[in-house]
């Protein structure tokens, strides 16, 4: 590489490293420009372009590849651009041959995990999540991903062994303590479920987030039918919002232990799915906030 190129690629490299993707794209493609392939370079341009989302980011890695054929991280690399394309084969196909040349690298597994589920391989999505939270104990991407994969596909009890799993690994996980608590309440592991919630009121500082807990806390103590302990955190609940659910949990627990009053009290199919929209929306806000199938 002569001394222009050398210009070129540390800024390139500098600005892909601030996560500025978008001059390490700019200043790469200079360093390119009718100068042959570079891999330094050709890496930057391919995965500036694949944080970009440009389609571009295949061309590059697919340049490399054919330079550096045995480099596991390029076929990763080359399998994400891939999938950001929809070209699911080709994705696969890369992401396996990733797996080949290092099979020690969790995220690749991950990747290839997720791209199987979205195929409809649930048994090999399993088993590729399942190795990379074996390779990688202390990282817990893997297992949020499994918990959630089995959780969709109706594996409840496995999806709740991941869950305890992942929290005895990460105590202070609250997308897996949140599945967890809504996992065992699907089953009737009121116990467990409560027990989670009331950790989430620990690890959850997100003020938007504490009705959510407290409606979880009412739910699995409607469903006991321990209707005083439904109405204390009712209560409770009250001095947090005075969202419509919250006044109608209030008016449909009161009603269980007083009796209706003069009020109209919502029947219990409609709290319970009032409850479940609400639940569900509560775990849609940690899965996008850590990125769980992604």
């Amino acid at each position: 590489m002569d001394a222009s190129m050398v210009e070129l690629a540390h800024p390139a490299q500098d600005a892909f490293a601030a996560a500025d993707f978008k001059a390490a794209y700019r200043l790469a493609l200079e360093g390119l420009n009718g100068r042959g392939d570079h891999p330094g370079l050709l890496a930057i341009a391919g995965r500036a372009a694949l944080e970009l989302g440009l389609d571009e980011a295949t061309t590059y890695l697919g340049r490399l590849r054919e330079l550096t054929p045995a480099d596991a991280s390029v076929w990763r690399d080359l399998g994400m651009a891939r999938l950001s394309s929809a070209d699911l084969a080709g994705a696969e196909q890369a992401l396996r041959t990733a797996v080949q040349l290092d099979p020690a690298e969790p995220g690749t597994r991950v990747s290839l995990g997720h791209l199987a589920y979205l195929g409809g391989a649930i048994d090999e999505a399993e088993r590729q999540l399942s190795e990379a939270a074996r390779l990688a104990p202390g990282d817990v991407a893997a297992l949020r991903s499994l918990t959630e994969m089995r959780r969709l596909a109706g594996r409840t009890q496995a999806a709740i062994a991941v869950a305890r799993e992942l929290v005895r690994r990460e105590p202070e996980d609250i997308a897996g303590t949140l599945s967890l608590a809504e996992l065992n309440l699907s089953v009737g592991n009121y116990d467990e479920s409560l027990a989670s919630y009331r950790r989430l009121t620990e690890l959850d500082a997100d003020t938007g987030h504490a009705s959510h807990i407290i409606h979880g806390m009412i739910e699995v103590e409607i469903r006991r039918e321990r209707w005083r302990r439904a109405l204390d955190h009712a209560i409770i609940a009250t001095t947090l919002d005075r969202h419509r659910l919250t006044t109608d949990l209030l008016a449909f627990v009161a009603a269980q232990l007083f009796g209706d009053g003069e009020h109209p009290v919502p029947p219990r199919p409609e709290i319970e799915s009032r409850l479940q929209a609400r639940r569900a929306e509560h775990l849609r806000l940690h899965a996008e906030l850590f990125g769980w199938g992604t």
